[in-house]
């Protein structure tokens, strides 16, 4: 069951941070979408994908292993809201079918926070946490900026970089480590 959980975290990450590339490719490399097909997908089909399949998998995959990422009260509240944050960003971008703003990681940044500085485990899975937290608020602290800034240093796939490669590819790991302790 765990080694379950961890694979369905491996296997959202892994696709999150594959679709972003044909979703940017897509989109464009700012905020304005130039409305490209890649494979036959517009940015939303590319955007619904990458905004609902790895959610689903990441959140259940997290919250099944919420007992070995910590026992704490504090931590698995933490956990809820991340899987809650989660699931209910993927059903508002699967209502919409393409992905919405990220508003998301209004609740996520600081909730990873907490997982990360009260999580028991240790080792890697613990590093990864923390460079998850990282990512996350750095990808907040991007996406504040205003959409005519960003876009004039490249803020636009920075953010993406971030969060969804970044973000998916640090769940992968941690799903992956997860995986591999179980044994």
């Amino acid at each position: 069951m765990a080694r379950a959980a961890g694979a369905a975290m491996l296997v959202g990450g892994v696709v999150g941070a594959l679709a972003f590339l044909p979703f940017t490719l897509a989109h464009g490399p700012t905020s304005y979408n130039i409305e490209r097909e890649v494979l036959g997908w517009d940015m939303h089909r590319w955007g619904l994908l990458m905004g609902t399949v790895p959610e689903v998998l990441i959140a259940v995959g997290l919250w099944r292993s919420r007992e070995r990422v910590g026992e704490r009260r504090v931590t698995t509240a933490a956990l809820a809201v991340m899987c809650v944050t989660m699931l209910l960003f993927a059903a508002t971008n699967l209502f919409f079918a393409a992905i919405g703003p990220p508003f998301d990681l209004f609740l996520l940044a600081p909730a990873s926070v907490v997982v990360a500085l009260t999580a028991t485990v240790r080792g890697p899975a613990r590093a990864l946490l923390a460079a998850l937290a990282v990512a996350l608020c750095s990808a907040t602290a991007i996406g504040l900026i205003p959409l005519e800034t960003s876009d004039s240093f490249g803020g636009y796939r920075i953010f993406g970089l971030i969060a969804y490669v970044g973000g998916n590819l640090l769940w992968a790991a941690f799903g992956a480590v997860l995986m591999r302790s179980d044994g």
